[in-house]
């Protein structure tokens, strides 16, 4: 089979699984669906290792026969994505794209961007808040607009979808309250509970040659990397007055969602050790590692972020894009002074980082003999990507807290992270101070 009749193939496994995990939602799979989806994901793994030799291959084919090579091999592994299981890019997207094998453009976001901007054409524009999505699906649809959302929320025994334009926004605020995002992490949109990706982990060197002499062989490294979307909730009481009369319900609501969604999300994104939870940049093996001592330390200069900044250099990590540090810890870089307390300025390899600060990063670690320690994660943020379900889900519980004329909202978020080159990342540990 020739390359493009293995991608066929390929693209008729992935569709037998889809019809397979395409039950309504709250049904589990059988065990024979359980079984049937087990062994076509085997036949899939197995023929992504095929299509990646015979790439190879035919690569080396055209090379052998004198076909020119277009610059350097990249210095940075690349991702490609298996399947389209993302929100599809928009035609004009100005970001970074992964192109599928079946051709679809999976955008990847970053902070200027705004998912709301992915809703259809006929769905943007003004549309029903957060609140006033809440109020119908508490007590039901009263007028027109009312009723089209909630033909949209897909209501079922597990709840209701909200609509993606309201959903949207949620996700666009939540994004704006992350630290990581504001340090550079990057969105990939997710339809599916699972986006998986190819990736080059080494690139095949070639060498000089002499005249008749022979050509360098070497060979590519390849892995696979998932975007699996992890479960989070909220619970949210809130009382029936607020919900029927109140005039700022959608703001307040919108806010504490956001809020404490980012707050779990910077967490999950810097320190998240799996698996029920995403793995976080410092749990992911291969990130460059300074250590402030055996039972940590405080800190005097700025010896420890250059060691950092050293380890990244030495991996052509690139830019480093931010520190993101415990309020702690930065006022401790904010406060030092030299030998006439005089203000200690950074140098000017580390004065133009930004330091973002977050209460996501603890400063109750444990290295020796201390347990009051915290750590800084620094590095090309633009490296960390982190897929969102575009689907929120809330769910209503009318009658638990009804003797107290409250009503209950459950709020669930889905998210995973996947970082593409540990060694552009750095954490510095131990610091108590």
């Amino acid at each position: 089979m020739n390359i493009n009749e293995l991608w066929q193939r390929h693209k008729g496994l992935v569709d037998e699984m889809r019809a397979i995990t395409a039950a309504p939602a709250g049904e589990d799979l059988s065990p024979d669906q359980e079984a049937d989806l087990g062994a076509l994901e085997g036949k899939v793994v197995k023929l992504e290792k095929r299509i990646a030799a015979q790439e190879f291959a035919d690569a080396r084919d055209l090379a052998a026969r004198g076909t020119p090579l277009n610059g350097p091999a990249p210095s940075r592994p690349e991702l490609r994505v298996f399947a389209h299981a993302a929100t599809p890019a928009p035609d004009g997207f100005d970001g970074a794209v992964l192109t599928a094998q079946d051709g679809s453009r999976v955008p990847v976001l970053e902070a200027r961007h705004k998912l709301a901007d992915f809703a259809p054409t006929e769905q943007r524009g003004p549309s029903m808040s957060f609140g006033g999505f809440l109020k119908p699906l508490t007590f039901g649809a009263s007028t027109a607009a009312e009723q089209r959302a909630m033909a949209e929320a897909q209501l079922g025994t597990g709840g209701a979808m909200v609509p993606l334009p309201i959903a949207a926004g949620i996700i666009d605020l939540l994004r704006a309250k992350c630290v990581a995002f504001q340090a550079g992490a990057r969105t990939i949109p997710m339809t599916s509970q699972t986006l998986r990706f190819a990736q080059t982990t080494r690139y095949p060197a070639g060498s000089w040659r002499g005249e008749n002499q022979p050509i360098a062989e070497d060979q590519p490294a390849f892995t696979q990397q998932s975007l699996y979307a992890h479960t989070w909730a909220l619970l949210t009481k809130v009382s029936r007055e607020l919900i029927e009369d109140g005039t700022n319900t959608d703001a307040v609501l919108r806010d504490i969602f956001a809020k404490t969604a980012a707050l779990a999300l910077d967490q999950a994104i810097l320190f998240g050790t799996g698996p029920d939870t995403p793995t976080g940049i410092a749990n992911v093996p291969g990130i460059q590692t300074v250590s402030m001592g055996p039972n940590g330390g405080k800190f005097v200069g700025w010896a420890p972020v250059l060691d950092a900044v050293l380890g990244l250099e030495g991996a052509n990590a690139g830019n480093v894009t931010a520190m993101v540090a415990a309020p702690r810890t930065a006022r401790a870089l904010y406060g030092l002074t030299d030998v006439q307390q005089q203000p200690l300025h950074p140098p000017p390899r580390v004065a133009n980082i930004p330091i973002l600060v977050t209460t996501s990063v603890g400063t109750a670690e444990t290295q020796g003999t201390s347990n009051a320690s915290s750590s800084i994660i620094l590095g090309d943020f633009t490296e960390v990507y982190v897929g969102l379900r575009t689907a929120l889900q809330i769910s209503v519980l009318n009658e638990r807290y009804a003797d107290t004329g409250t009503i209950g909202f459950v709020s669930w978020m889905r998210a995973d992270v996947l970082l593409a080159r540990p060694a552009a990342m750095a954490r510095i540990t131990g610091i108590t101070g």
